[in-house]
């Protein structure tokens, strides 16, 4: 009975349970952030894994998906937690104006029987969109439906994807003039003795 009236050292962090958070910024753009206590297999191993595989464990274990479409990946870095476990980040450019987000974590698979990872996705600001659910190896993809983009938002997404496309079809253009001259110019060549 004395033992639970003992003070005991609190842990910011359960064995077990990891913690994932996407954050859906405006633009597209995906901000993920992995946690692993010190005791689990991950953080535990830290020490001995360098940045490359750290990198390599968070760009081929997490798919972010915008609309069906995957978000191209990008790797932030490692760090240590205030309670000394493993902090991973990294950033998916998603297409502006997207309906739904959804990831999938491959690394639950291979993390041992019975961990358990608390996955959140936060929606734009103000957008009041969140989702939260706690996955395993059986369960790894979480899904969040975003509201329709404002106006403004959506009107931006029209212009960026016809800016793009212009930006293609001028390069195409300036190609196409490039070749025609320098065949008009070898062609004149040929002609003078």
């Amino acid at each position: 009975m004395a033992s639970l009236l003992l003070p005991r050292p609190g842990r910011a962090h359960t064995l077990g349970l990891s913690v994932a958070e996407l954050t859906v910024a405006p633009g597209g753009r995906v901000d993920a952030r992995l946690t692993f206590a010190t005791a689990e297999p991950l953080a535990g191993a830290a020490p001995r894994l360098a940045d490359s595989d750290l990198r390599a464990f968070v760009l081929d274990g997490v798919d972010v998906f915008a609309d069906g479409t995957r978000c191209a990946p990008g790797w932030l870095g490692s760090s240590v937690t205030e309670s000394d476990g493993l902090q991973l980040e990294s950033s998916y450019d998603c297409p502006a104006g997207a309906t739904t987000i959804a990831v999938t974590l491959y690394y639950l698979s291979a993390l041992p029987r019975g961990h358990r990872e608390v996955v959140r996705i936060i929606g734009p600001p103000g957008s009041n969109a969140n989702v939260e659910a706690v996955l395993s190896g059986e369960q790894r993809a979480l899904a969040l439906k975003l509201p329709p983009p404002s106006p403004e938002v959506a009107e931006r997404a029209r212009k960026e994807r016809l800016g793009r496309r212009l930006t293609w079809l001028s390069a195409a253009f300036a190609a196409a003039m490039a070749a025609l001259f320098v065949w008009r110019w070898r062609a004149t060549r040929r002609r003078d003795p």
